[in-house]
């Protein structure tokens, strides 16, 4: 997918999406497929990618990947869930599959789609 503004399916306004990551931001119009797939390939102990969309996707206002702890643990990916009152929910997930990463993000991008998160670990405790 190549676009850079993407439509709502709800019908809503057109979102855009801010990359940030440990060595570049990247505006909408430099966010593409190829871009997230290499971030998330790339990412080494150091590094992160956070997806932030200009309005939040069925609720959430970020979705971000790291590596996870220790040499060959794979990735933590993260969302964010933000109430109308401002309170908010953190989950997390554990995985070592990057296409399964790369397919969050492309999905969240691209078709502003959550993952499925109903197994994630609840980490709202250590925002509070």
């Amino acid at each position: 997918m190549s676009e850079t503004t993407n439509a709502p399916q709800d019908g809503g306004r057109t979102l855009t999406y801010r990359i940030t990551s440990q060595w570049a931001n990247f505006e909408n119009e430099a966010i593409n497929a190829s871009l997230i797939t290499d971030i998330i390939l790339a990412l080494d102990s150091d590094d992160f990618i956070v997806l932030d969309p200009s309005e939040p996707v069925e609720g959430s206002s970020y979705l971000q990947a790291a590596t996870a702890e220790g040499e060959g643990n794979g990735f933590v990916v993260e969302l964010r869930l933000v109430n109308d009152d401002g309170t908010f929910k953190h989950y997390g997930y554990s995985t070592v599959d990057s296409n399964e990463v790369i397919r969050m993000f492309l999905q969240y991008w691209g078709e502003q789609k959550l993952p499925d998160w109903s197994n994630w670990t609840d980490m709202t405790d250590q925002f509070e």
